[in-house]
């Protein structure tokens, strides 16, 4: 057991603290007025809804650390406003940048799969309606494969939207979007876009002109009569950008960095966006999102004519891995089987058809997906 001990926060400066772990021997400098704001005291945190309970102003810029201690593994501190602070040691070595990256690139983890790893997986990624409705770790198994393999079916679902409909309210809440929350669609052109055809659909992501575009996309085949083609094919962004990375550095960095327009136009609506292709975690440049469709690209004005032709040989050489024959996983859905991505990852096309086919589908705010694994700690 640790005893009581008079020293701790030596001053470096008017505004640092030097800590020692009394259990690790680890030391830390800290800025105090982090230190004060960071207090986590029912006075300072609302601890019924865990939010803060004061106005940053409301703290003396100039609060100093008048007093502290250790006790155990606790660290107290009497500071210049007349507050008095008791700290858990773990929370302030924990709250670290160093380790907050450390814990990022540890806290989940990803498969990274081109076809043929996929087919290896396939039982990992399928989950049925009955299963899923009656008991909450058959849940949890699929938000789980969702995050690592970013894709997953949900079979025996009745082919009909409000069945389509129970079954992705059964993990999570919809995403409500000028399709509105549940869509039905076929070759009836009621929105400005090429999936209301029958044409080929190559791959890509949707809502490339949203601010915050879907974190999930659910599609189910409600029919197909009278016609053939139509297989969808399935490619991983995580994939195709570290094989990017590995074999086109250059490129690489480039669609990491250059601004690119998505646009959608269509009676009553106009959406624009301007983001990279690839976003990158910017604590640990890990792989976030992939925003690639080249049907929803706006007028490209971001650059100036100088740096065109880098930009224009970095996304032919992103789209020739996406179209390499290895990436590509095909399959025909059928009535009964929704198919679950990850939007910001999972690229989603489709061949071409005739006859009549009718898909439901749904979006997932990317919050409520990333919500949903933590409350059921899957990721941090």
């Amino acid at each position: 057991m640790l005893l009581l001990s008079e020293t701790v926060g030596c001053c470096l400066d008017v505004k640092m603290l030097l800590l020692n772990h009394p259990k690790t021997g680890e030391s830390l400098e800290i800025n105090e007025f982090w230190l004060r704001d960071h207090c986590r005291c029912g006075e300072c945190l609302n601890l019924e809804t865990n939010q803060r309970r004061y106005d940053l102003l409301d703290l003396p810029v100039d609060v100093r650390a008048l007093e502290s201690k250790y006790i155990l593994e606790k660290f107290f501190v009497q500071w210049s406003d007349g507050h008095q602070s008791n700290y858990d040691l773990d929370f302030i070595f924990d709250s670290q940048l160093e380790r907050v990256i450390r814990r990022r690139s540890k806290s989940t983890s990803l498969t990274p799969w081109n076809r043929s790893i996929v087919l290896q997986n396939e039982r990992h990624l399928r989950f049925s309606l009955p299963q899923l409705v009656a008991t909450d770790e058959v849940v949890k198994s699929l938000v789980a494969s969702l995050v690592r393999y970013g894709i997953v079916f949900i079979d025996d679902v009745a082919p009909t939207p409000t069945m389509t409909e129970l079954a992705l309210r059964c993990v999570f809440p919809l995403m409500k979007t000028f399709f509105g929350e549940m869509w039905t669609f076929s070759d009836k052109q009621d929105h400005a876009d090429t999936a209301y055809t029958k044409l080929y659909l190559g791959s890509h992501t949707d809502n490339t002109y949203f601010c915050d575009a879907a974190g999930l996309q659910a599609l189910h085949c409600i029919e197909h009569s009278g016609g053939t083609g139509g297989e969808n094919f399935f490619v991983d962004g995580l994939h195709v950008v570290h094989e990017l990375r590995r074999r086109f550095p250059t490129a690489y960095e480039v669609l990491c960095r250059v601004q690119v327009p998505g646009e959608y136009i269509e009676e009553g609506e106009h959406h624009c966006f301007t983001a990279p292709i690839i976003r990158v975690d910017p604590l640990n440049g890990d792989f976030v999102q992939l925003r690639l469709n080249v049907y929803d690209r706006g007028v490209f004005d971001t650059v100036p004519q100088s740096e065109m032709a880098d930009f224009y040989d970095s996304l032919r050489q992103l789209l020739q891995i996406v179209r390499e024959e290895q990436q590509q996983w095909s399959l025909k859905m059928l009535p009964g089987s929704i198919v679950l991505f990850d939007n910001w990852r999972v690229l989603h096309g489709r061949q071409a058809y005739t006859g009549r086919r009718t898909m439901s589908g749904a979006y997932v705010q990317r919050t409520d997906f990333l919500s949903k694994a933590r409350v059921l700690g899957i990721i941090e």
